[in-house]
């Protein structure tokens, strides 16, 4: 069955948080992204994984959680 990293069941339509640091700011007009990588690397492998996002698709955490 799959798990969080607590030990918790994961099911289709539940929301998670995956905790990720801002690499990149790419400022526009209309819109900014952000590059991030994730803290935890994606078993079985030891480097972050690297995903851009729309900054209005991220919440950024009160003093740095």
């Amino acid at each position: 069955m799959p798990h969080d990293k607590n030990g918790q069941l994961v099911h289709e339509g539940d929301r998670v948080n995956v905790p990720c640091i801002v690499d990149s700011v790419q400022p526009g007009t209309d819109y900014c992204n952000v590059t991030l990588h994730t803290v935890e690397p994606m078993p079985p492998y030891t480097e972050p994984n690297t995903i851009t996002l729309n900054t209005r698709q991220v919440e950024k955490l009160a003093n740095g959680e």
